[in-house]
């Protein structure tokens, strides 16, 4: 699965890289594709936010079943 999935710490680099202002983690737990725990993902998602100084509210996970409403300026819209 790695030529279509990044793992946590790839996903925050690319973040960084394209200079999201937001991003969100899919996929993860939903079907057992690897040898981690399923609940590992946002887990080492959180560990790599943290290392690389990046805000949780920029980049986040969503539980099974929820939603969030992110809010963007219409200026910066391209």
């Amino acid at each position: 699965m790695k030529h279509q999935h990044v793992d946590p710490e790839e996903a925050v680099r690319i973040h960084i890289d394209v200079q999201s202002k937001n991003s969100v983690a899919i996929h993860w737990g939903t079907f057992a594709l690897a040898n981690e725990y399923y609940l590992d993902p946002p887990l080492k998602l959180n560990e790599s936010l943290a290392r690389y100084g990046i805000n949780r509210q920029d980049f986040f996970t969503l539980k099974h079943g929820e939603s969030k409403q992110i809010n963007v300026e219409d200026e910066n819209l391209e």
